[in-house]
């Protein structure tokens, strides 16, 4: 009864009225639906945009400190080596070395030895409470200037402090975690003393986490982000307004669960961010955080929600703004057609039938022209109306494609199919040089505008997701557009399915990353000149070595200290010579190994009797272009194993050396080998006697290689390794 008594009642609604409310429902659906879509698309793209900014600023600022750690942590290992072979027993000349490298290191807040007791020289009981000693005489001396002006120091709870302790006992390099000494908040970098395989000290520095904390303090993120350090346990190293937490607070003491399970994921040494309030500001926030590997720190970059996302709030209501224009547009159409209708019910059937199959057809200027009596003559021309209102939807539709198409994200609709025929592309296109039609017509495909060498690489990328069931697809590779110019482009890629392993449809967006490459390369470019600078270094610094070794050998008369003085110096002045030819190099980040071995065998040539005696070296080196940081410590290895070769493997002055390079797999395999009269069987290449010879066992490990040695034959030092950073 009630549905009839509903359906009575609607019956006796108006016409026009019905008219106007089915209109005007229809209407706002569709601009409702169209707009969603539109909103959703965009707001989205523009939301990730922002997070990725802030991903990349924090993994910057955490790349540098990384870079600042290694240099600290280089300075006490090399301290430590050099100890490992130092004979002289002169504590003067130890603290003078000591001295000079907190002075030469301003970041550094001290540097230090540490003996066991009696182990330096054999004297501690003539230094009793001395300078850089304790009660005992123990050399113990800690240069530092943690209150301002250097001092001297004898070190304090070596025998409790992991500093000393760890080194100690496992005979390993130690980082510490950061902690109070005498007051000052430090970290410390130790590396142990070995003699013959025994430990007898550490060699370190200290860093103050003072000037970290000032450089963190200068960081800012929009109006009101900022940023702080942790250590791996989650205690805070540097705050900029909460002073007082520093070395006294931990993540986890906030007591909020999104800050602790950030908290756990820095303790396992992971990258990401989480959303939560803020714990100074009480506002909402997103908190990215960013491993300090080195270091075991983590930098974390707060940045206020709001201000991240302004940008995409700004898009939105901009494009909601439109679509309520519109609404109430077609509304006030709606009102005025439904006063317009006086025409008979089945004249206005045919009409509505007549218009909405031109409709339809997309044919959106066809108009009723229905002959009917004065009365109802209103009817048809309503009608036409409603055409013209759809023909201004339509436009307003286009002006909202026109908030897309002025922005600098290019929409993509692409078949799944060979070379990706395009179904959709936004006007936008033109950026490229391209029009819509290029692509809708079929004259050309997506794939015809990605760069040949970048394209394979693509579609197995693509392949390789759809197979592992991804939702999206994101890459970065080039395009080319119509006038030959090559563009860094980004795209992000929605993968539609229908079933289970069968793609409906890939829809995207595509974004010109041109200029943020050009500022990356301008990046490595000075990294490049900061490398030469670094090469030109080494070169001036051998040079001077070689040239006091000759000064130095002027002053002995025994013929075989001369001829060892001038042998070192030879090695010295080829690698000096190598160095200053990667320093006149164009390429600093690979180095062409083929060729520098070359050079550096043409050196050696030079430096020995090769040129008087029968010795012929042969060289085989397997075409390669390896980073700088592999090549450099390969030539010192050759030069060192084919110098050794040259004076002591042949009797007769006779013989041959060889020196191959070949790959396999992903690993290089570099073996250096002489007829000569080889070493003795036993021989241990660990605990070796020769400074030399333990310099290339130290750069073996430097590029995570393994040395073998075969006597069996002569000596054959057999080295492999892998290369990550090979550009060729």
């Amino acid at each position: 009864m009630k549905w009839k008594r509903d359906n009575i009642t609607w019956k006796k609604v108006p016409l026009k009225s019905k008219l106007m409310l089915f209109i005007l429902v229809g209407v706002v659906l569709v601009l409702i639906s169209s707009t969603a879509v539109i909103v959703s698309t965009v707001t989205t793209q523009e939301e990730e945009l922002a997070y990725e900014q802030s991903i990349e600023k924090a993994r910057s600022y955490a790349n540098q400190f990384d870079i600042d750690m290694r240099s600290n942590q280089a300075i006490g290992q090399t301290m430590a080596s050099f100890l490992s072979e130092y004979e002289s027993n002169n504590r003067d000349e130890v603290n003078n070395m000591l001295l000079r490298l907190l002075n030469d290191n301003p970041h550094l807040v001290g540097t230090y030895v540490c003996y066991e007791p009696n182990a330096f020289d054999g004297n501690d009981s003539q230094f009793i409470n001395t300078y850089g000693h304790d009660e005992t005489g123990r050399f113990i001396p800690y240069w530092n200037r943690l209150h301002g002006q250097t001092v001297l120091d004898p070190l304090l709870n070596y025998d409790t402090l992991d500093y000393y302790q760890v080194p100690k006992n496992t005979k390993n390099a130690v980082l510490t975690e950061p902690y109070y000494y005498e007051g000052v908040f430090i970290v410390s970098f130790a590396s142990p003393i070995l003699k013959n395989g025994d430990f007898v000290g550490i060699a370190g520095v200290d860093i103050s986490l003072n000037y970290i904390d000032e450089i963190v303090n200068q960081v800012k993120a929009f109006d009101n982000g900022y940023a702080f350090m942790t250590g791996r346990t989650g205690i805070l190293i540097s705050h900029p307004t909460n002073k007082d937490w520093i070395g006294s607070k931990t993540l986890y003491d906030f007591n909020v669960p999104e800050i602790d399970a950030m908290a756990e994921e820095i303790r396992n040494g992971n990258s990401g961010y989480i959303k939560t309030i803020d714990p100074i500001t009480k506002k909402k926030c997103v908190m990215f955080y960013e491993p300090v590997k080195t270091s075991n720190f983590s930098f974390i970059l707060v940045v206020p929600e709001d201000e991240m996302l302004a940008g995409v709030d700004a898009v939105r209501d901009r494009l909601i703004f439109i679509s309520f224009i519109s609404i109430i547009f077609m509304g006030a159409i709606a009102a005025f057609i439904s006063r317009t209708v006086t025409r008979p019910i089945n004249e206005i059937v045919e009409d509505f039938k007549y218009i909405s199959g031109a409709a339809v057809r997309g044919k959106l200027n066809i108009r009723a022209d229905t002959d009917v009596d004065i009365d109802f003559k209103k009817i048809p021309e309503g009608l036409n109306d409603i055409m013209a209102a759809l023909e201004n939807a339509k436009q307003l539709t286009k002006e909202m494609e026109n908030v897309v198409n002025n922005s600098p994200v290019i929409v993509f609709k692409w078949k799944a199919e060979k070379n990706w025929p395009v179904e959709f592309v936004s006007e936008n296109i033109s950026q490229f040089g391209y029009s819509s039609e290029d692509f809708k017509n079929g004259s050309i495909t997506y794939g015809d505008i990605v760069l040949p060498e970048d394209l394979e690489i693509i579609e197995s990328k693509l392949a390789e997701a759809i197979e592992n069931g991804d939702a999206e697809f994101t890459y970065e590779y080039r395009i080319i557009t119509k006038d030959g110019d090559i563009r860094w482009v980004e795209e992000r890629t929605f993968i539609g399915r229908y079933g289970e392993g069968h793609v409906k449809v890939l829809q995207g967006i595509v974004v010109n990353i041109d200029e943020r490459k050009r500022a990356e390369e301008a990046l490595i470019r000075i990294e490049d000149i900061r490398k030469k600078e670094i090469h030109h270094r080494i070169k001036n610094n051998l040079q001077v070595i070689s040239t006091l070794l000759f000064l130095e050998s002027e002053k002995f008369k025994d013929a075989d200290v001369i001829d060892s003085f001038k042998n070192s110096r030879d090695r010295v002045r080829a690698m000096a010579l190598v160095h200053e030819k990667l320093y006149q190099s164009d390429d600093m980040e690979s180095i062409d190994f083929a060729d520098y071995s070359k050079n550096l065998i043409n050196y050696l040539s030079q430096s020995y009797v090769l040129s008087t005696s029968d010795v012929k070296i042969e060289l085989d080196i397997e075409d390669a272009f390896l980073s700088v940081d592999t090549a450099v410590p390969l030539g010192i290895i050759i030069n060192e194993l084919v110098s050794n070769s040259l004076k002591y493997a042949f009797e007769d002055n006779k013989g041959q050396i060889k020196i191959k390079l070949n790959k396999s797999g992903s690993k290089y395999k570099l073996v250096v080998s002489d007829n000569g009269v080889g070493l003795p069987d036993d021989f241990n290449l660990e605990n070796m006697d020769s400074l030399g010879l333990q310099l290339v066992y130290t750069l073996v490990e430097q590029i995570d290689g393994e040395i073998n040695l075969d006597t069996t034959n002569g000596t054959k030092y057999t080295i492999t390794f892998k290369e990550d950073k090979q550009t060729g």
